[in-house]
């Protein structure tokens, strides 16, 4: 029978809400994991979120308080949600506390603080992930398998786009996204885009970065208009340390969209391609004769760990790549494996952006990535 995990879940915003609605369904998606969490208590920024959670989740505890939930004796792993600005403090503290450490991305704001987590972790003993779900998209795990088995060769080049509408209204209210550590697109939707460089092509060895912040006010709580201080959209020209060489490009002004992630690479043996827009398939091309418009391979549901609702027939969505994310974490905790994306490859993605953002204030110069894990 697996092993039960308490959750104390930090923050109840969006993104906390959907991994309370994943550990919710995971007993019924996954219940063959090694171990099985089951979420026992929840903190959040204000006495009313609290009131929700309680209302909406029932028997938990809910509370105001980082330090009541870390004590409480049944939260065995801390799952924080909470703004990227905080991540780092919340980290270190449940850390420090004993608590396994599972966070949303991007792990931190600066690699400083990225290190200093994962140093902490290991001198705890302690095991720790990243919610970068997109490596658990099916046809991304496929995309993974193929790269491993020889399907791009040398890789020459590649490109990927993370395109939302959601900074094109002007009022919308200033919030932590805008102002403050860890705000802006290259944090929020570019730490997605550096994972998969690092997940399917290899490290990174050096980037040039530009940024633009398209609407420079936006009104705060008072209503009047406050000046952004973060980025809109972010351009990053990468080069591996194999030798290839690609671009990124995250926007939250693109009319239209709606999280759309496109993937495109090639090098001397084939070429792929992915995009959230026909999230069931993947293209592939092999060899020199392969025919034009490559093949088209059918990934749908069948990803790692499989899950039993929805089956492997199923077409695949979002809400089931952030529940085999939180699946594959707990599985790992419980069979004593390393979490796939675990601190040490987040505190990776902050090197890149580390970098990024020093070679934007210099007017997009090179900028090596040295990541000192």
């Amino acid at each position: 029978m697996a092993s039960e995990l308490g959750v104390g879940l930090i923050g109840y915003g969006g993104i906390g809400r959907v991994h309370a609605v994943c550990y919710r369904m995971l007993p019924l998606a996954y219940p063959n994991l090694s171990s099985m969490p089951r979420l026992v208590a929840v903190a959040t920024a204000s006495a009313a979120s609290a009131a929700r959670a309680q209302r909406e989740l029932g028997d938990v505890q809910a509370t105001t308080e980082l330090e009541a939930l870390l004590r409480n004796p049944a939260v065995t792993v801390v799952d924080c949600c909470a703004p990227t600005g905080d991540h780092a403090r919340i980290a270190r503290a449940a850390l420090s506390a004993g608590k396994t450490l599972f966070c949303e991305k991007p792990l931190a704001t600066t690699a400083a603080e990225a290190t200093a987590i994962t140093a902490l972790a290991r001198e705890r003993g302690l095991a720790g992930g990243v919610n970068f779900h997109f490596r658990w998209v099916p046809a991304i795990q496929e995309a993974h398998r193929r790269i491993a088995a020889g399907l791009l060769g040398e890789v020459y080049s590649f490109q990927m786009h993370y395109y939302r509408a959601s900074n094109l209204r002007r009022d919308r209210p200033l919030t932590w996204r805008f102002v403050g550590p860890g705000s802006g697109v290259l944090f929020d939707l570019g730490s997605h885009l550096i994972d998969l460089v690092l997940y399917l092509l290899g490290p990174i060895s050096a980037v040039a970065a530009r940024t633009r912040t398209v609407i420079a006010e936006r009104p705060a709580a008072s209503g009047q208009p406050t000046p952004v201080a973060s980025d809109d959209l972010v351009w990053l020209q990468l080069e591996l340390a194999g030798g290839g060489r690609g671009t990124l490009e995250a926007s939250k002004v693109v009319p239209g969209a709606a999280d759309d992630l496109r993937i495109e690479a090639y090098g001397s043996h084939g070429s792929l391609l992915f995009d959230t827009r026909d999230p069931n398939n993947l293209y592939i091309a092999e060899g020199a004769g392969a025919e034009p418009g490559g093949q088209r391979i059918a990934t749908l549901s069948r990803t790692l760990p499989a899950a039993t609702i929805p089956g492997a027939e199923t077409p695949s969505g979002w809400l089931q790549w952030h529940l085999a994310a939180i699946a594959a974490f707990f599985d790992a905790l419980g069979s004593g494996a390393r979490p796939h994306s675990d601190l040490d490859s987040a505190a990776q993605v902050q090197y890149v952006i580390d970098a990024a953002l020093r070679s934007a204030a210099q007017d997009g110069a090179r900028v090596d990535c040295l990541y000192e894990m």
